[in-house]
């Protein structure tokens, strides 16, 4: 099943190897309680990865870090790890969204000041065991999964696309 926007889409012969075979049908009901609340929770992450990926980013990351309030809830970032294929991580801050937004834009000014682009690693490289950066390893991915979230990511950016041609951009 997958959640595209306000659509919702089984997979027909999906059995996590291929591609090949696979159908989509747009359901026009909502899928019962348990897979819609999954539906929400992996449709953002699989969306996220799709177009990662499409604009370069390494599959599978290095590693990933969760930050806000759902950084607290170890199954969602259990399906993180799955769908990014990669260690999930947090910074041991309650605040840390707002750390990240300051460190993004610390970055952005670190950049411009050079003139040119600097890896953002150099803003916490050998400096975070005393730091409020220091993180902890909170999820590892099941490596069953990873390969069939990698499926429905692409599945879900060509239905994406589909969607885009039909509808047009808003």
């Amino acid at each position: 099943m997958l959640l595209v926007g306000f659509h919702r889409y089984v997979l027909e012969n999906f059995n996590g190897e291929t591609l090949e075979g696979v159908n989509e049908r747009e359901v026009e009901k909502e899928f019962d309680g348990a897979s819609e609340v999954r539906a929400v929770i992996e449709g953002p992450f699989v969306s996220m990865r799709g177009h990662a990926e499409r604009f370069g980013m390494p599959s599978p990351p290095k590693r990933l870090i969760a930050t806000g309030g759902a950084s607290v809830n170890h199954s969602i970032l259990g399906i993180a790890a799955c769908v990014f294929g990669c260690e999930v991580y947090t910074v041991e801050r309650p605040d840390s969204a707002s750390l990240g937004a300051a460190l993004r834009a610390a970055h952005g000014w670190l950049c411009h000041n050079e003139g040119s682009f600097v890896p953002f690693k150099c803003l916490y490289e050998k400096k975070v065991e005393n730091t409020s950066l220091k993180s902890k390893l909170v999820a590892t991915p099941d490596t069953h999964l990873v390969p069939k979230y990698g499926l429905m990511a692409k599945k879900r950016l060509e239905i994406e696309n589909r969607l885009v041609e039909k509808l047009g951009r808003l």
